[in-house]
């Protein structure tokens, strides 16, 4: 029985991966490298530490890495926050779950500014038991950090008594890692198959047809 679910932000119940991407391209382009915004946004769901390092040389990632990720979040809160949405029915779904008196866990590795900011846009603060931030985590994903930290939150609660809610293939590694299981959404831009080898073991298209298919998509030990 499902008794908590974690849902990643970015990609998942907020319309941003796009604008992820935008201070990605703008801030590679500051320090000298030009890589396309497609490129990125195949990126979005990865740490900074993780993008970095895979795009550029190691001697180069290893001195920049600090500089690079704080001017990233700097645009990103400074120019694009604000043009953030959210989907359709974040909110309805929230309501929807809680009525079942289950669990809700937001996880993200962002500032906890920006967690603040995406809970008063969704207008879910009194829906959920808490959300993590970077404060909580020594490595970002595809590391499972996040996912155990969100655990922490929800107290007793076994992983096979939780599901994930994730965009993108490094959540799911991630949230695998912390033996948790995931349904995938459409949300960040990945291809179905991409999600599914990733280990999502359902995919919807966004919250609204989550929504639309309550409570099955919980029915996780018929379909996972």
């Amino acid at each position: 029985m499902i008794k908590a679910i974690i849902f990643d932000i970015d990609g998942t119940l907020v319309d941003s991966v796009d604008y992820h991407a935008e201070a990605w391209v703008k801030t590679f382009q500051k320090y000298g490298y030009n890589f396309s915004f497609d490129r990125l946004s195949q990126q979005i769901g990865k740490g900074s530490e993780f993008i970095i390092g895979e795009l550029l040389p190691k001697e180069e990632a290893e001195k920049l890495e600090s500089d690079i990720a704080e001017y990233r979040k700097e645009y990103y809160q400074k120019n694009l926050l604000e043009k953030v949405r959210p989907f359709s029915q974040v909110k309805k779904l929230f309501e929807t779950i809680k009525a079942d008196s289950i669990k809700i866990v937001l996880a993200s590795s962002a500032r906890k500014e920006t967690i603040e900011h995406y809970k008063k846009l969704l207008d879910i603060e009194d829906l959920i038991e808490g959300a993590t931030s970077t404060d909580d985590v020594a490595k970002s994903k595809p590391e499972p950090d996040i996912f155990i930290a969100a655990l922490e939150k929800l107290g007793n609660i076994s992983t096979d008594e939780v599901i994930v809610i994730v965009d993108s293939p490094y959540d799911a590694i991630a949230a695998g890692k912390a033996a948790l299981r995931t349904i995938g959404v459409l949300g960040g831009g990945f291809e179905r198959e991409t999600l599914t080898q990733a280990g999502c073991v359902a995919i919807y298209r966004d919250p609204a047809d989550l929504l639309d298919n309550y409570p099955q998509f919980l029915n996780i030990d018929e379909i996972g």
